[in-house]
C-alpha cells in the first residue's frame, strides 16, 4: 500500500472517528415540570449544525442541549437540512435533548423557522406563502430575528399566517436598537394574530450557548409532534437571558422561576461541550478533500 492511500485511509478513519466520538458520553434528559395535562418543556427552536452553518454535529447539540437544561431543539440550518440527514443516518447516537427536523429559511426580507416539516421548502418566494408552504408539511413558521432588513418580509398576509415570532433573540442583549425592533415586531404580531406563540431561541452557531434564550412549551408529550402542535396552539412562553418571560398571561406565571434559574445558570464550563466530533470530521473531510477520496 503506498503513501497517497495510506493517507486516505487514514482521512477516511478521521471521518468515522468524528461520527462515533460523541457517542461514549451520555447525558440524561431533564425532568420536565407539568402543568394539568401538559409537560412544560425547555426547547431552542432556532440551532444550527455540522454539516451546514453549524461547528458541531447534531448528537454533540442534543447532549450540550441537554446539559443546558434543554428538553429539545430544533436543527434549522439555512435553506437545507443537511444535520437532519445525518440524523437519518445515525439515528441512535443522539441521546440527550430531542432533535426536530426543521430549517431556517433564509430569503429577501424575511429570514423564517421551519420547525417540524417533512422537507425543505423553497425560500424564493413571498413570506406568507412560505407559511403556507412549512404548514402543508407538517410544520410551524416562526418569524426569525425579525429586526432591520430582515422584518420587511413579514406583511400583514403573513403576519396573519405565522405560528410563532422570536420574541427572545440574542440580538435583543447587542444594540438597544434591535431590542426595540424586536417589542415593535411583537405588537404589530399580536394585533395581526393575538394567539400567536412567543419563541424564545438562541440561534447557534457556534459560540453562544444553547439555550441563552429558551422557549418553554406546554405540550402533551415530549414527541416532536405533540411539540409542533403546542406552537401551533400558541402554547409557548418566551425566556431571555436576563430571566425575562414574554407570551400569555395564564402561561408565564408557571416558567417565571425556571426561566430566572436558567437565566442564573453558568454558561460555560469545561465539561460543556463533546466537542471532539465535529474537529475530527472536518479534519477527514479536509483531508479527502486535498488527497481525492479515491486513487
Amino acid at each position: 500500500m503506498d503513501r497517497l492511500t495510506l493517507a486516505r485511509v487514514a482521512a477516511w478513519g478521521l471521518v468515522l472517528a468524528g461520527l462515533v466520538a460523541g457517542s461514549f458520553r451520555q447525558v440524561a434528559s431533564p425532568q420536565a415540570l407539568r402543568h394539568g395535562d401538559d409537560l412544560v418543556l425547555a426547547a431552542d427552536f432556532h440551532v444550527h449544525g455540522f454539516p451546514g452553518d453549524g461547528s458541531l454535529l447534531p448528537w454533540d447539540l442534543s447532549r450540550e442541549a441537554a446539559r443546558r437544561g434543554l428538553d429539545a431543539i430544533a436543527l434549522t440550518n439555512h435553506n437545507n437540512q443537511l444535520s437532519w440527514r445525518l440524523v437519518r443516518a445515525f439515528p441512535s447516537l443522539a441521546d440527550g435533548a430531542l432533535l426536530i427536523q426543521g430549517e431556517e429559511l433564509t430569503s429577501v426580507g424575511y429570514h423564517m423557522a421551519s420547525v417540524g416539516a417533512d422537507g425543505t421548502v423553497d425560500w424564493r418566494q413571498p413570506a406568507a406563502a412560505a407559511v403556507r408552504a412549512i404548514r402543508q408539511r407538517g410544520g410551524v413558521a416562526i418569524a426569525a430575528h425579525p429586526v432591520g432588513q430582515e422584518a420587511k418580509g413579514f406583511d400583514a398576509a403573513a403576519l396573519a399566517e405565522l405560528d410563532g415570532y422570536e420574541a427572545a433573540h440574542p440580538l435583543m442583549f447587542a444594540l438597544e436598537k434591535d431590542r426595540r425592533e424586536l417589542r415593535a415586531f411583537e405588537l404589530r404580531a399580536l394585533a395581526a394574530k393575538p394567539g400567536i406563540a412567543a419563541i424564545g431561541s438562541t440561534d447557534f452557531h457556534s459560540f453562544a450557548p444553547l439555550g441563552f434564550c429558551r422557549t418553554f412549551v406546554f405540550a402533551r408529550e415530549r414527541t416532536a409532534t405533540a411539540i409542533v402542535e403546542a406552537i401551533r396552539r400558541g402554547r409557548s412562553v418566551a425566556c431571555d437571558a436576563e430571566g425575562e418571560v414574554y407570551g400569555p398571561a395564564d402561561l408565564t406565571p408557571v416558567v417565571v422561576a425556571a426561566c430566572r434559574a436558567a437565566a442564573g445558570s453558568p454558561a460555560r464550563d469545561a465539561s460543556s461541550v463533546s466537542g471532539f466530533s465535529a474537529p475530527l470530521l472536518w479534519a477527514g473531510l479536509l483531508a479527502l478533500v486535498l488527497l481525492g477520496v479515491r486513487g
